[in-house]
Parts: C-alpha cells; sequence; structure tokens
C-alpha cells in the first residue's frame, strides 16, 4: 500500500492536561528528539468513508516491544484483509473486535479519490503537525527555548521564521 510511510512521531502532552497532540518528524530532524518514537504512519477509514492516519509504534533500538503496541500492528494487519475491527483497550494492549459479516462492504481504496500520501498528511496535521526545524514552537518547549516572537513583532524588523 502507498498510503503508509516509516517515521518518527512526538506526542505532546501539555502539562495539567489530559490532551495530546501528535507531531510528525520531518526526516532531516530524525534522531533530534528523544521522546520520538519509530513508527509506521498509515491511512485507515472508517464506515462513512473518513480518512485518518494512525502512527503505529515501535520500539527504539535496544528497546523491547509492549503489548499496546504490538495489538495495535496486528489490528492494522487484519483490517489491511479488508476486515472492520474496533480496538478496545483492555488492561495493557487493545483487544480486537471484528465486526459480523454484512456490517459494512469493505472500503474500495481504488474509487477513492485520494490526495498524495504527503498532501493527506499536510491537511490531516495543518502546518504546525510536522516539526521541520528548530523553530518549531514544540521542539522550543521541548529544549527549553524561549517562543520566537511572531514576525513584525520584534524590534528588528520581523526576521523570524514563524
Amino acid at each position: 500500500m502507498k498510503y503508509k510511510r516509516r517515521a518518527e512521531v512526538y506526542v505532546h502532552r501539555p502539562e495539567g492536561t489530559f490532551d495530546e497532540q501528535t507531531y510528525i518528524i520531518a526526516p532531516r530532524m530524525r534522531g533530534r528528539i528523544e521522546e520520538a518514537r519509530p513508527c509506521t504512519v498509515v491511512t485507515c477509514i472508517d464506515r462513512a468513508g473518513n480518512l485518518r492516519l494512525w502512527a503505529l509504534k515501535f520500539p527504539r533500538e535496544n528497546e523491547r516491544d509492549n503489548d499496546a503496541w504490538v495489538s495495535s500492528r496486528d489490528a492494522a494487519r487484519q483490517a489491511q484483509q479488508g476486515k472492520w475491527v474496533k480496538l478496545v483497550w483492555v488492561k495493557r494492549a487493545y483487544s480486537i473486535r471484528e465486526a459480523q459479516p454484512g456490517y459494512a462492504p469493505a472500503p474500495d481504496w481504488d474509487k477513492l479519490k485520494l490526495p498524495s500520501f504527503n498532501d493527506l498528511v499536510q491537511t490531516s496535521l495543518g502546518h504546525h503537525g510536522i516539526i521541520t526545524d528548530t523553530d518549531h514552537p514544540i521542539y522550543r518547549e521541548l529544549f527549553g527555548a524561549a517562543p520566537l516572537k511572531p514576525k513584525g513583532d520584534d524590534d528588528e524588523g520581523g526576521d523570524n521564521p514563524l
């Protein structure tokens, strides 16, 4: 399937909240954020035809795999075989619940008008959803750097790239 790609992702959890935001690490930035995790980003679809991205995580080198990642990758493999699956969190892993026959027809990927994978990523995550350089606000926050001033807000004429 051409709608998947190996990548690194960083899941940001702002202090004092339950929220989380996933960021893809651009190739030239890989290896610079210790908290980032290797993954395969795959495209999935729901019964209504809505596309979304799913980061299937892997352990880093010299790290053990865990039940949650193994079970999510297993669910993705089953879904790629044309089965509708639902992930249910049970203890420390996902339980996979297959839909009953007749639930919904399998998606026909050939009939979908899909943008390129890169366009899909850009649309799904937005401009700031991809960490492309050290000026990215999340990168700066992770490394304790002050936020950059928006262009035009500084006394120097607004040379900052944000």
